[in-house]
């Protein structure tokens, strides 16, 4: 951290913790009073060209109109800072805090929820292979859809045999979808509402640590997923509803999606439930999780054994 921080040109002592998967995030303050965010990649699970890749479309959208947060250079005027210890590596990014702050009401702020549709919109757009800018898209290297390591390693046998068949028929269905430009290319893969900010009435996206090639429908399931667990079970329907109806309206005036990968969200919706799962079950220490963590999962669980949908949503 003391590295990191000189590099960047502050000292450690100003770094706050903010979180992450990884616990990985830092905040800390400028000179000029401005505030700053940190995170801290390990280098043998972070390829350096992958972020590259991403600072690399985080400015192009930039550049085509997305408010984003910037990427800011060290005092060597780097991008990518690399520091180690203990003979551990980590290459070490750094952005200006997003003003404003996370989407306190997702059950309500339906104009908020409009323009976050209207932003994905924009993004796939400019993902697609026929996009104007089409050469940069061609050489955006990101990785497919199932190129995850856990995809690639064993299943975690803490997730169960019946999950494990069901994950196997998850991942058969995806395989047969086609990867054309109508509903494939590259997409943020996290885009919930913890990944931007609201400043003025303005959405600011950062985060773009999962961005991939995968199916449009998929990103749309994911900001759909992560805005239901925010709702009690009884309202969830009704919700869900409204919410899809908002931020599907502001989607569709930047980007065409067909009628039949539409109607293919409530399944992406249940796959990122089941995927959500896996992930905790192969990456997270269960006999480090508190009680309370280890209730939900266990829920969790027992929903995809059951094969009970996550919402009902009528399209």
């Amino acid at each position: 951290m003391e590295q990191a921080a000189e590099r960047f040109g502050q000292g450690s002592y100003s770094l706050k913790l903010l979180g992450g998967f990884d616990q990985n995030v830092f905040e800390y303050n400028g000179e000029d009073g401005r505030r700053f965010i940190m995170k801290f990649l390990d280098a043998s699970k972070y390829r350096k060209a992958s972020i590259i890749r991403e600072l690399t479309w985080m400015a192009y959208l930039a550049e085509q109109g997305l408010n984003m947060a910037v990427s800011i250079r060290s005092t060597q005027d780097l991008l990518i800072e690399e520091v180690t210890h203990d003979s551990k590596r980590y290459h070490v990014i750094a952005f200006t805090k997003a003003p404003g702050s996370p989407l306190t009401d997702v059950t309500s702020d339906f104009a908020i929820i409009k323009q976050w549709g209207r932003g994905m919109g924009r993004m796939h757009k400019l993902g697609k292979k026929d996009a104007t800018a089409s050469s940069l898209v061609d050489r955006m290297a990101f990785p497919q859809w199932n190129d995850h390591v856990i995809f690639a390693d064993a299943f975690p046998e803490a997730a169960g045999e019946s999950v494990h068949t069901q994950w196997k028929q998850y991942l058969q269905e995806l395989e047969s979808l086609p990867q054309d430009e109508k509903g494939y290319g590259i997409v943020h893969n996290d885009l919930h509402h913890h990944n931007f900010h609201v400043h003025n009435g303005e959405i600011i996206f950062f985060d773009f640590g999962d961005v991939s090639y995968h199916w449009f429908a998929y990103d749309i399931a994911i900001a759909i997923y992560h805005a239901v667990q925010t709702v009690p079970e009884n309202r969830k329907a009704e919700f869900v509803a409204r919410f899809f109806d908002s931020f599907l309206s502001g989607y569709l005036q930047e980007n065409t999606l067909s009628e039949e990968w539409i109607q293919r969200i409530p399944l992406f919706i249940d796959f990122r439930n089941i995927y959500s799962y896996v992930y905790f079950a192969k990456f997270v220490n269960w006999n480090e999780m508190d009680e309370r963590t280890r209730k939900y999962l266990l829920a969790m669980k027992a929903d995809i054994e059951a094969g009970k949908s996550v919402v009902k949503l009528s399209i």
